[in-house]
């Protein structure tokens, strides 16, 4: 008779299949969580590398305008909620004077070595000689910047010629009879153009020129509580003059209390250091930037 064999069927209990499916399941949790912590990861970096490039790019070119201003020009606000200025006189070209008029009669005109590059035939501008006090440099106290005293350190200039053809010489017609207010140790002369203010405003940082010479520092556009026409202190806006621009946005300076500039005391002899710092936001992030800028002092 033949003898019959029972074969076991081969396969998984429920147990296994349960305990299979219990560690699927974790590693499936650990894969997305490990691959969604990457995302974010690289979402956020990209978002503060966005941000710090944004507010970088803006310091870097507030700190190449505030290395370029004219000695003693640099003056800012105070801080308040955040919200602050920055001013300064932007230098378009400097050389060594000859004969400019230091007497009491004055003078329209004086020679000047030749700027480089040249300014010959360039209009518009102020003549800036020693300037060693902050208010005098300011002293226009008008939108036009045509009311400069007699007797100081800036005056504007009509034009810049060629003194003398074969030589090295450039002439200076100033707009009005002027008589400088003391002579440079060095025979410094500038030619630079109308103050330029930076102003933190809110989440914005704004580039405001073309604005004219105030004594006491505007800080206010024109049209909110402020008017040119009342000899007030004004900056422009958008409605008023295309002289307003946006730098960057995104700032946050109001939490922390943070002092977006501050202006190291200047001197005679020794250059100064202008602090800014910025608290960068966005989507959650911040970043606060900081950078200190060389500014001349020695006139």
């Amino acid at each position: 008779m033949k003898t019959l064999v029972k074969k076991e069927q081969a396969g998984f209990s429920l147990i296994e299949m349960v305990l299979a499916i219990v560690i699927s399941g974790i590693l499936a949790i650990g894969v997305v969580s490990f691959i969604g912590d990457s995302v974010n990861s690289l979402t956020t970096s990209s978002n503060r590398n966005k941000i710090a490039t944004s507010g970088r790019i803006a310091i870097d070119r507030l700190a190449m305008e505030l290395h370029n201003a004219l000695p003693n020009s640099i003056r800012a606000t105070a801080a308040v909620g955040g919200d602050q200025c920055i001013e300064f006189v932007p230098v378009r070209a400097a050389t060594s004077y000859i004969n400019p008029p230091f007497g009491a009669a004055g003078g329209t005109q004086f020679d000047v070595v030749d700027f480089i590059p040249s300014q010959e035939g360039v209009t518009g501008g102020y003549a800036v000689i020693y300037p060693n006090r902050l208010s005098r440099i300011y002293d226009g106290e008008n939108p036009t910047a045509t009311g400069f005293r007699f007797r100081g350190m800036i005056e504007e200039i009509t034009d810049i010629q060629d003194a003398t053809p074969a030589g090295n010489l450039s002439e200076v017609t100033l707009a009005a009879s002027h008589r400088f207010r003391r002579r440079s140790p060095t025979r410094r002369f500038f030619v630079v153009e109308q103050p330029v203010s930076y102003c933190v405003d809110g989440s914005n940082l704004y580039r405001y020129t073309n604005y004219g010479f105030y004594d006491n520092q505007p800080d206010t556009e024109d049209g909110a509580g402020c008017s040119l026409g009342a000899s007030e202190n004004c900056l422009p806006n958008y409605t008023s003059a295309p002289d307003k621009m946006l730098i960057t946005d995104s700032i946050d300076n109001a939490t922390g209390g943070i002092t977006a500039f501050t202006v190291g005391t200047q001197t005679l002899t020794r250059n100064s250091l202008v602090e800014i710092e910025i608290n960068v936001t966005s989507k959650g992030d911040s970043i606060i930037l900081n950078h200190d800028v060389l500014s001349r002092s020695v006139p």
